[in-house]
């Protein structure tokens, strides 16, 4: 009987013990897994980038600015090196808009969503860099709280995308007069 409890505590210990490290195991592989997807995609949003500028060599500046519009990459980082390239990438983005409004509109540049745009993604900078301090503390409510944030600044965003495209599309339409 002795022996019986004692084997059916070792196999409950065992069984503990064999959880706990696959658990260990998962964790250490989904970290570099988990950044690989990450650039993965990342690459993806610079690739249509990419296609934007040869819509834009080609002249067909309605497609260019679709895709202009998604390459904006409005996911959360987990990456410092990777937070400051896509930090770089939408400030290109933003200088291809300004670069097809003012070629439109004659060297000036008179476009009310884009400063709420440049605002927006300033304030998605600092909100990532709180994320990364935050991943670092053992207080996970700051992170969720953080991690909310930056789910509303995306919102935020698409809504000062979708206008701001709507404003540069507009700008190229020529006058109408009746």
């Amino acid at each position: 009987m002795l022996n019986a409890l004692l084997a059916t505590i070792l196999v409950f210990i065992s069984v503990g013990l064999l959880l706990y490290l696959v658990g260990l195991l998962f964790n250490a592989a989904s970290l570099p897994l988990g950044g690989f997807l990450e650039r993965q995609r990342f690459a993806r949003y610079v690739a249509r980038a990419r296609r934007c500028d040869a819509l834009m060599q080609r002249g067909d500046t309605d497609q260019a600015l679709r895709q202009l519009r998604a390459a904006f990459y409005l996911y959360a980082v987990t990456n410092r090196a990777l937070a400051s390239a896509v930090a770089n990438h939408h400030t290109g983005l933003l200088s291809r808009l300004i670069s097809i409004t003012s070629d439109v509109q004659g060297g000036t540049v008179r476009l009310l969503s884009l400063a709420k745009t440049d605002r927006l993604l300033t304030e998605r900078s600092e909100l990532q860099r709180r994320f990364f301090a935050a991943k670092q503390s053992p207080r996970s409510q700051r992170l969720r709280e953080l991690q909310h944030q930056l789910d509303e600044n995306s919102r935020e965003m698409e809504a000062a995308l979708v206008q701001l495209i709507a404003e540069v599309h507009a700008a190229r339409q020529p006058p109408r007069y009746h």
